[in-house]
């Protein structure tokens, strides 16, 4: 199998007031396309500065990540945007979705940055919509769904651009028992006819189990 993500040697730490915070500590470890891995820790255990890192939001203090074998660091900031459209998808724990639009707007807003006309954006978003098991709901504002029914949303609008690499940052987190536990099958379900890659930062043992693989972080560093 082929890296996707390949982290090497990464050190990152803040300074809080007189006190230095190591978030990451000489990380190392590489993800094969296509996964799921689930990065797991308690809170203040660096997932979330991994994840940062992955989107290029943060940079590393030392070391280096790579993404589909292009160094991160050397990805000009005017081409930023270009690489998180066109390479990655977000799911995040809040959904993050626009109430004032429709579920299907809100997987379009994916697409704003490609020169598409109307009517095929909104084939894409609802083509993304129906993969997700939300086809039915295309017209419906956020307030008008579930939470689950939110969520499915969210990651349609990520794998709406087809990207390799899709990073979720407690994806569960928000959901009950049963929408959360029918949430990790579609995702499993996705990765699988897609053959993209879910890195998925979480507490939640029931993403753990169903993930291939699991990195385990404490204190920012890697964990037995």
């Amino acid at each position: 199998m082929t890296a996707i993500v390949e982290v090497d040697a990464v050190c990152r730490h803040f300074q809080r007031g007189g006190e230095r915070i190591v978030a990451l500590d000489a990380v190392s470890f590489r993800i094969d396309q296509p996964s799921v891995t689930a990065i797991a820790g308690p809170s203040g255990s660096g997932k979330s500065t991994l994840l940062a890192m992955l989107a290029r939001f943060d940079q590393p203090d030392s070391g280096t990540v790579s993404v589909g074998g292009e160094r991160l660091d050397r990805i000009a900031e005017a081409q930023l945007d270009q690489y998180r459209n066109r390479r990655l998808g977000f799911v995040f724990q809040q959904f993050n979705l626009v109430p004032s639009l429709t579920a299907q707007e809100n997987v379009e807003l994916a697409l704003a940055m490609h020169k598409l006309p109307a009517a095929e954006r909104r084939r894409r978003a609802a083509a993304a919509l129906e993969q997700v098991e939300m086809g039915h709901r295309l017209h419906h504002a956020p307030a008008e769904l579930s939470g689950g029914q939110q969520q499915r949303v969210a990651i349609a609008r990520a794998l709406v651009n087809q990207p390799s690499l899709v990073i979720a940052d407690e994806p569960t987190g928000n959901l009950d028992g049963k929408t959360a536990q029918q949430l990790l099958e579609l995702i499993a379900r996705l990765q699988h006819e897609m053959a993209t890659t879910f890195v998925i930062a979480t507490h939640d043992q029931r993403v753990m189990d169903m993930a291939q693989r699991v990195i385990h972080l404490a204190d920012g560093r890697l964990a037995a």
